[in-house]
């Protein structure tokens, strides 16, 4: 039996047809707009209301008291600044997810309700006392490590879940977030 030729306009089809498989759980990469994949805020200026918009970036100095002592490290910003009246706002880009790796392994996104509960009680409870801005501390030079065996496993980001989703009752219910 002969093969018939391949039509002209058929040739993609085919070769779409013979490229292997991608093994599942792996995602083919697709070229995507840069722009597209980082979100920022819309700000509005204080003074008229507008949305302000992005000038650019700059780094900013900040002196931070560790364990180890004073420590001074260069932290990215974006700068915004308003067509009409010309007042700028800088918003601090280090604490963008917020530092809740664990919380966030477990329940798969920055975005989650539980995550805004704990972010809030960091920031306004622990982080106003000393043992809390030691126990925070802490949290974040061990959690990494914790968060990425957690983002691997479906069983202990659900057990973490079941464990996190009592806590974050109790800090809402005591606090009243």
């Amino acid at each position: 039996m002969a093969k018939e030729p391949i039509k002209e306009g058929e040739k993609d089809r085919v070769k779409e047809a013979q490229k292997p498989e991608q093994p599942k759980g792996k995602k083919k990469f697709t070229e995507v707009d840069p722009r597209t994949l980082i979100s920022v805020p819309t700000i509005l200026c204080p003074v008229c209301g507008l949305p302000m918009e992005i000038k650019g970036r700059k780094e900013v100095e900040k002196t931070a008291r560790t364990l180890r002592g004073k420590t001074t490290r260069k932290i990215p910003h974006l700068v915004y600044q308003c067509a009409k009246d010309k007042t700028e706002f800088n918003l601090n880009l280090e604490r963008r997810g917020g530092g809740c790796f664990i919380a966030t392994a477990a329940f798969g996104t920055s975005m989650a309700h539980e995550i805004n509960v704990l972010r809030s009680f960091r920031d306004n409870y622990l982080m106003r006392e000393s043992a809390g801005r030691l126990f925070v501390s802490l949290y974040y030079r061990t959690s990494p490590t914790i968060a990425r065996m957690i983002s691997r496993s479906k069983t202990l980001k659900f057990i973490t879940r079941v464990l996190l989703t009592p806590i974050v009752k109790a800090v809402q219910k005591t606090v009243g977030l």
